[in-house]
């Protein structure tokens, strides 16, 4: 594998391809940096484009512009709140908080960072142990995807931190609205109240939009103006080796866990940063810090989101499953040159997926030399007066919600939730939960109708299936854990 490696390698590297390349990070980072743009449509972009290349060289440019469209959602996260790409929903909770507080250059050179870090992470466990992990993966049924999703759950706990009534609160209410539109298995309508847009239920860009972009920009527009202080001029990038060592563990982990949810199909990044995000906060000395700014919650988000590129990679080379969205993009570019991801392709094409390797690790290097190139110049949007930048900000709004699935009716639908999430920053309900139970609603209902009727109603699959039983089992430790702890803060000193 390493000579094939080094033989792509050395392929991709002509100037050529190199431009190819540059150009689709480029894109990527520029779809995955405005609100409502995301990697796939960077990638539908670069489809057509690669027909007249050869197929390694035309699967290496859908790869950076991949790479490139998660990575840009830090952009617009960091400095607007609004996340770019529903992969970087966590990276606001502490990226903001400490761009607002003048250290813009920090705030971005961590998750500079901690994108590089998990991304090569992810790289190595693809090119070690691909076939191994996705034997595993392909083994997961509905009773495996209903426990591990419901374990995923358990982590508002941490994401609501203090407010535990209230976090409980506003996950029931993110399923609830993920519960709109036709029910899975037998398309039921629901909650649509006679309304025909209501059919297809909540998009997740306006609802996204809608919950962190519209109570920022009402925020905005009322508060008095003043100029923040950015130090721009401080020397690096704002990340300390020591910083860096301190946190090497919170990589790991949370590259870990970006992996191995990226490696289930239908789950993806939208929901590995927040479990990664929940679980840095849990194992943290200091969890009262995220949320104002915490660099342990930015390094977790990037990391996670980053990393899940290699895991939606791994069922895609090995079984010919399509991890998230974008992967089901890139079967249509191993069709276009008459190719079939799964097993055989290890035997008949071993250049195309080493050349897949190569392009993964030269677009990450790429995505790390733009944003390092330019954590000076973004920066500078926090200091455009806001009689220019809230207007302009309104319109990618709007833009990006219409955008998603070319309706008017999904303008409303980011209003009404942003009506919403000023309600609940006011009374201080935390928002992360209600995005987890958002994203992880219609997994946890679609699976477990499914394994209600394979099983005929009973739940005894749960715990006799080996690797659901294990799912439910830590479930029930972490809710046992979370009313632990609850009991000991309330329990007088």
């Amino acid at each position: 594998m390493l000579p094939d490696f080094l033989s792509s390698l050395a392929a991709l590297l002509v100037p050529g391809q190199l431009a190819l390349m540059f150009g689709a990070v480029a894109i990527g980072l520029f779809f995955g940096a405005l609100p409502g743009l995301n990697a796939m449509m960077a990638v539908v972009i670069m489809l057509p484009l690669t027909y007249v290349l050869s197929p390694s060289a035309g699967l290496a440019v859908l790869i950076s512009a991949y790479v490139g469209g998660i990575s840009g959602g830090l952009v617009s996260a960091a400095l607007m709140r609004i996340p770019g790409t529903p992969s970087s929903v966590a990276t606001t909770f502490d990226a903001f908080p400490l761009a607002r507080e003048g250290k813009a250059v920090k705030a971005l050179g961590t998750g500079i960072v901690a994108s590089f870090c998990g991304g090569i992470i992810s790289l190595a466990i693809l090119v070690a142990f691909a076939p191994a992990i996705s034997q595993i993966a392909v083994r997961f049924g509905p009773f495996e995807y209903t426990a591990l999703t419901a374990l995923a759950l358990t982590l508002v706990g941490a994401l609501a931190g203090e407010h535990m009534v209230k976090g409980l609160l506003a996950a029931l209410l993110g399923l609830g609205l993920s519960l709109i539109g036709f029910a899975p298995i037998d398309g039921t309508p629901r909650f649509t109240f006679g309304q025909v847009d209501m059919l297809a239920g909540i998009g997740l860009v306006p609802f996204m939009i809608g919950l962190f972009a519209i109570p920022q920009l009402v925020t905005e527009a009322l508060a008095p103006a003043r100029k923040l202080e950015l130090d721009v001029t401080e020397r690096g990038i704002g990340v300390t080796s020591r910083e860096l060592r301190g946190n090497a563990p919170n990589i790991l982990r949370s590259s870990l866990i970006g992996t191995a949810i990226g490696v289930l199909p239908g789950i993806g990044g939208g929901a590995s940063n927040l479990v990664a995000y929940a679980a840095a906060k849990k194992r943290s000395k200091r969890p009262e810090t995220f949320g104002k700014g915490a660099v342990e919650g930015i390094y977790a988000a990037e990391s996670a989101n980053n990393a899940s590129i290699g895991g939606a990679l791994l069922p895609l080379l090995t079984l010919g499953i399509p991890g998230d969205a974008v992967t089901a993009m890139l079967i249509g570019g191993f069709q276009i040159h008459g190719l079939q991801p799964g097993p055989l392709l290890f035997r008949t094409q071993p250049d195309v997926v080493t050349a897949i390797y190569a392009a993964f690790l030269i677009s990450a290097l790429m995505v790390l030399a733009i944003q390092l190139s330019t954590i000076r110049i973004f920066p500078r949007v926090l200091q455009t007066p806001k009689r220019y930048l809230v207007p302009v900000l309104v319109v990618l709004s709007v833009i990006g919600a219409f955008g998603a699935d070319n309706r008017v009716f999904d303008i409303w639908v980011m209003l009404g939730i942003g009506a919403l999430g000023i309600a609940m920053e006011r009374y201080r309900f935390p928002l992360a939960p209600m995005v987890l139970g958002f994203v992880l609603g219609p997994i946890l209902e679609q699976n477990l109708r499914r394994a209600m009727i394979y099983s005929e109603g009973s739940l005894t699959p749960f715990v006799t299936q080996p690797m659901a039983a294990a799912c439910t089992f830590a479930c029930l430790a972490v809710i046992a854990l979370n009313l632990w702890q609850a009991a000991r803060r309330k329990r007088p000193a």
